[in-house]
């Protein structure tokens, strides 16, 4: 899947809005990771790193004010398995 593709993916799960607030009501324009890609994270998540899981749309002009929402390295961890399951499948 091409980075364009994976774009769509992340917004048609949102129905194109902003995740920044749980109030936001702008229309999301970017797409970043809830869990930042460092070298330790993509070692330690390789399945989960780049995901549709792992992005979260968000409207540029919210994001001045407000930082993309994070998830834990614990939910990481269980989406990283739950990815691994299907992928043994």
């Amino acid at each position: 899947m091409d980075k364009n593709e994976l774009r769509e993916m992340v917004f048609s799960l949102s129905h194109g809005y902003c995740r920044c607030t749980p109030d936001c009501m702008e229309r999301a324009d970017q797409i970043h990771h809830l869990l930042s890609k460092t070298k330790i994270n993509k070692a330690r998540f390789p399945l989960f790193i780049d995901s549709i899981f792992n992005y979260c749309p968000i409207y540029g002009g919210c994001h001045l004010n407000n930082p993309v929402p994070k998830i834990s390295e614990h939910e990481a961890d269980q989406y990283e398995s739950w990815l691994r399951m299907f992928k043994e499948e």
